[in-house]
């Protein structure tokens, strides 16, 4: 085997060789120096990727740009051809267990062809939208990886798994296909024999790490957040379960902590979090807070039984279902199915819990979050956590159990229980390590208490902006413990920005994401015409969006210039018409995805 398999790890950059014929990745060491005596070569012509013997045939320099580049995220096929996707920077973000973590900052996207010539104009176009919407995706960042770690997997996970064949496989195969952002964009080049160096697994997510001095003791607190790819996309247009079980905004965070005494000490704690576990939709339609819906024909008992099957088979243990949606109005009808559906499986591990945070927080009383620890306090300490002993398998510890959150969107109010939840398993870790003394917790140690705080909101608002166009609402409380009016504010911006998003961005969000993740695949002979579409078309909506538009400019235009009142009135009732039919006809006049219907 090329390279001989004293290490599967992936190599750490490449020297990126451009000729007109070819591609040549040769393997280096960060400084840019060679590490391998194989490199990759990529024929731009026929597509063809082998593995070559440098000893046996250099890499012709001739007519070659050479770049320094950090990994290859993969190949993706767009209307020109082939195109190679490469990280052409990245930056250290810390260590986790010694091994290097690494954020991208920035990508390239390399066409195999050197022109497109050979293109007609509308295919010109369907090729520069295509490769727009890959670099949407890649500019959303929280992009990560490590060529020495399979961060796509919890600590438990990989102790539970290690055993000497396991280590064997290479990094991509033994790596979790869920949270594998790059899993088909490196379908290609997994194909080659000898080329498992060279496929770099990436997840999506957050990655922050934080030290501090506790009791005369460092340790090192990090947060790994993993959003699934399966049912991905955003906030209105992914909503409940798949036929498979998989949920929407599926996301597994674990708490991580490091403690060298002088021996490594390393200790776990992994939440879930995911839509609704039922077949809903809450498709956009210009109203503020669009109504849930599901299908009377939809078996939503066979749906939570798929998907609590799923997370038994992937993590074991009992589960508890955390809701926290409000009893009342538009969010009680899916609440109490949830609760209705809960009930009537009766799965013996998985137990449902009810936690109306809007009605028990309310004018500001976030104190109240305490009932919820409170009634959630017995299982916190059945559940437990994970701790890798340095000495022996024996004296290890491993979860239980384990908590899934979801509100409606599974942010905001997700985001300030399940930091409440990690900070109640960070204190008994903390005093398992001799770390808090016993009637020690973490909000008595101030630096802890703050560092904690700022790390899980860093966490929520970067989760919100993957899934809503936004940062989190209620992060101050995240942030510092206490809700404020400047929070308050704050919010209210948010909130009218993801309107805007969610109605009139998201459907080329949702687009673009199912072009990286390969739910959409692109055919040059069979063009989707509807992404030509303009809202500003000449059926009975785009026509009211022209009329309303003139109506409004009429409507100043009276109001600055003329003093005709009556014609003021008169354009403001067209206006106000016009847009009456638009909000009556919302879902006509929303962004909506235009490359794969859900």
């Amino acid at each position: 085997m090329v390279d001989s398999l004293l290490s599967m790890e992936i190599y750490e950059s490449f020297n990126l060789y451009s000729h007109p014929e070819k591609f040549f990745l040769e393997p280096t060491d960060l400084g840019g120096a060679a590490s391998s005596k194989h490199y990759l070569e990529i024929d731009r012509h026929t597509n063809v990727m082998r593995i070559i013997d440098s000893r046996k045939q250099r890499i012709p320099i001739a007519e070659t740009d050479i770049k320094f580049i950090y990994g290859i995220l993969g190949t993706i096929k767009l209307v020109s051809g082939y195109a190679l996707i490469v990280i052409t920077k990245a930056s250290l973000i810390g260590q986790v267990n010694n091994h290097n973590i690494w954020l991208i900052q920035d990508t390239e996207i390399i066409p195999y062809k050197k022109t497109t010539l050979h293109l007609t104009e509308k295919q010109i176009r369907f090729n520069r939208m295509f490769s727009d919407m890959l670099v949407h995706v890649l500019s959303i960042g929280g992009f990560y990886y490590s060529t020495t770690l399979d961060i796509s997997r919890t600590f438990q996970w990989l102790q539970e798994n290690a055993v000497p064949l396991f280590k064997t496989r290479s990094m991509i195969d033994r790596a979790s296909d869920r949270f594998v952002w790059n899993g088909h964009l490196l379908s290609q080049i997994r194909q080659v024999p000898g080329a498992e160096r060279y496929t770099l697994p990436v997840i999506h997510g957050f990655i922050g790490q934080n030290r501090v001095n506790v009791n005369g003791k460092e340790i090192k607190l990090t947060i790994i957040s993993r959003r699934s790819i399966y049912r991905a996309g955003v906030r209105f247009y992914k909503r409940g379960v798949d036929s498979d079980g998989h949920a929407a905004n599926f996301v597994e965070t674990e708490q991580i902590v490091e403690y060298d005494a002088p021996e490594k000490h390393l200790t776990s704690f992994v939440q879930l979090r995911g839509s609704i576990p039922l077949v809903w939709s809450q498709k956009p339609n210009l109203r503020w807070q669009p109504t849930p819906t599901m299908k009377p024909t939809d078996d939503q008992l066979a749906a939570f039984h798929r998907s609590f099957s799923w997370h038994k088979q992937h993590y074991g243990g009992k589960h508890v279902i955390v809701n926290l949606v409000n009893q009342k109005g538009r969010e009680k009808k899916i609440g109490g199915e949830l609760e209705r559906i809960a009930r009537q499986a009766n799965i013996d591990f998985v137990r449902y819990h009810q936690f109306d945070f809007h009605k028990e927080c309310h004018a500001m009383q976030w104190h109240r979050i305490d009932l919820l620890r409170e009634q959630l306090s017995q299982e916190i300490q059945q559940f437990g956590y994970f701790y890798l002993s340095p000495t022996s398998i024996e004296h290890s510890r491993f979860q239980r159990g384990f908590f899934r959150t979801n509100c409606m969107d599974c942010l905001d109010r997700t985001n300030v229980v399940q930091s409440m939840l990690a900070r109640e398993s960070l204190t008994e870790q903390l005093r398992m390590l001799g770390i808090l003394f016993q009637e020690q917790k973490v909000q008595d140690i101030p630096l802890l208490e703050s560092l904690f705080k700022h790390l899980w909101a860093d966490n929520g608002d970067e989760c919100s902006r993957q899934y809503a166009g936004t940062g989190a609402l209620k992060s101050d409380f995240t942030r510092l413990g206490k809700r404020t009016y400047i929070g308050a504010m704050n919010d209210g911006v948010n909130a009218v920005s993801r309107y805007f998003r969610n109605n009139f961005g998201d459907g080329y969000r949702q687009d673009s994401i199912d072009l990286f993740l390969g739910n959409f695949l692109v055919d040059s002979s069979d063009l989707p015409s509807s992404l030509e579409i303009s809202m500003l078309s000449t059926d009975q909506n785009g026509l009211a969006l022209i009329a309303a538009l003139f109506a409004m400019s009429m409507t100043i235009l009276c109001l600055l210039v003329a003093d005709n009142f009556t014609a003021t009135i008169f354009w403001m009732i067209i206006f106000f018409v016009c847009m009456l039919f638009i909000f009556l006809n919302g879902e006509e006049f929303v962004n909506v995805p235009k490359l794969k219907q859900d």
